[in-house]
């Protein structure tokens, strides 16, 4: 019976089924789970500020409103006095 378990373990070990090796494989997926939320993160990060960089962008670009000119001649005399 000793043997019976001896050889299947040994059979599953060769195909990587065995506790050893799944824990192995869990510990290694679980580093690459750690390394994508750590980015996803970074990522947040950076559309934060990519968000207000924009948003500083689109205020410093925004048009300026000029009052609307009725007569000529009041026009030139406010312009020059500037």
């Amino acid at each position: 019976m000793k043997s019976l378990t001896k050889i299947i373990g040994i059979i599953l070990g060769i195909l990587g089924l065995s506790s050893k090796a799944t824990s192995v494989k869990k510990a290694k997926i679980r580093q690459i789970d750690r390394k994508v939320k750590q980015v996803k993160d970074a990522k947040k990060a950076v559309n934060v500020k990519m968000k207000k960089v924009k948003k500083a962008q689109k205020k410093s670009n925004a048009p300026k409103k000029r009052k609307k000119i009725k007569d000529a001649e009041s026009f030139l005399k406010d312009f020059a006095k500037k």
